[in-house]
């Protein structure tokens, strides 16, 4: 019998998997029943995410088979309630700590305000903290504040859309 053990960046990424789920509970406190809900399907399917980078060996790109299935259905209820304010590309910000690939803005939703531009610019300055982290406590700190930026992105867009 071989003991799957999984690697630092695996679980770099299963704690980045744990702490987004936090946050997602976190904000059901102040979430309408809509996005409670959909908040603790987000917490849900980031535990499994989490739970996959340790039990799981992953695939050739380094993500295990679970846990990619799980954010991919977690993009899926974050693109379908942007209320909760976990953005579209959410698997990004698990999967980074073991690919390295480039975290991506999010694209203009529409015509871009000043105030959008604004947090668009803040995400980008925090995402290049975040991919220079020295320490996964450091990335986790910085992954509060870039899901706060990208809750006041959702607000913003209800706010304009009416």
């Amino acid at each position: 019998m071989t003991v799957f053990e999984p690697t630092e960046q695996a679980r770099a990424a299963a704690a980045r998997a744990a702490a987004l789920a936090g946050i997602a509970r976190r904000r059901t406190l102040f979430a309408s029943a809509w996005n409670g809900r959909a908040l603790h399907v987000l917490a849900d399917l980031l535990d499994t995410v989490a739970l996959s980078f340790y039990e799981e060996a992953p695939a050739a790109d380094g993500i295990p088979t679970d846990a990619d299935l799980a954010l991919s259905a977690a993009e899926v209820v974050a693109v379908q309630t942007p209320g909760t304010g976990f953005p579209a590309q959410l698997a990004q910000y698990v999967t980074h700590a073991v690919t390295r690939s480039p975290l991506v803005l999010p694209g203009p939703d529409g015509d871009r305000t000043a105030e959008d531009a604004q947090l668009v610019n803040a995400l980008e300055t925090l995402h290049g903290h975040l991919a220079a982290a020295a320490t996964e406590d450091v990335a986790q700190a910085l992954l509060e504040a870039v899901l706060a930026l990208h809750d006041k992105r959702a607000d913003l867009l209800q706010l304009t859309r009416g």
